[in-house]
């Protein structure tokens, strides 16, 4: 036989509508809790050589594959799944910082501003075609970097936060 737990509120709240009230704002809390660890970062991107009809975007960090999206002219590319590779410098770091406390910081991952995240995700187009793109970006920064078709023609890409 099982038993389930009742949490008896009436002695704090007398009135079943304020128990009831108490109860539904709980479980929002839990729900709102629960997904706010399941949002990744999403950043547009624009062209960085002032090319007009060239916009995107990159995702990563969620509970999704990571994913990037371009449009060039009217012609959707797409990729995901890519991995994203992190990582630092750690003598150049030691030579700017010295050893002490910040240093310590961040060899043992408490200190992640001086990350830098890379990735390659090659996109693709309906019709078959390829984008070879290589992104990096430091901790709380959107990615920058270049895009290159399968013609050689190269497309600088940073983030838009216009």
């Amino acid at each position: 036989m099982s038993k389930k737990l009742k949490l008896d509120l009436s002695l704090i709240f007398p009135d079943s509508e304020c128990q009831q009230t108490l109860a539904n704002g709980f479980v929002t809390f839990l729900i709102v809790l629960s997904l706010g660890g399941c949002a990744g970062h999403s950043h547009r991107l624009a062209s960085s050589d002032g090319l007009e009809g060239i916009v995107g975007s990159f995702s990563h960090e969620g509970i999704q594959k990571p994913a990037m999206v371009l449009e060039l002219d009217g012609v959707r590319f797409e990729g995901s799944g890519f991995e994203i590779k992190r990582g630092q410098n750690l003598s150049e770091l030691r030579r700017m910082f010295g050893p002490g406390k910040h240093y310590d910081q961040i060899t043992s991952g408490m200190d992640t501003d001086h990350l830098i995240y890379l990735a390659s995700p090659e996109l693709r187009s309906s019709s078959g075609e390829k984008i070879q793109c290589k992104l990096a970006w430091q901790s709380g920064k959107g990615p920058t970097g270049i895009c290159i078709a399968l013609d050689g023609k190269e497309i600088a890409i940073h983030p838009d936060n216009g």
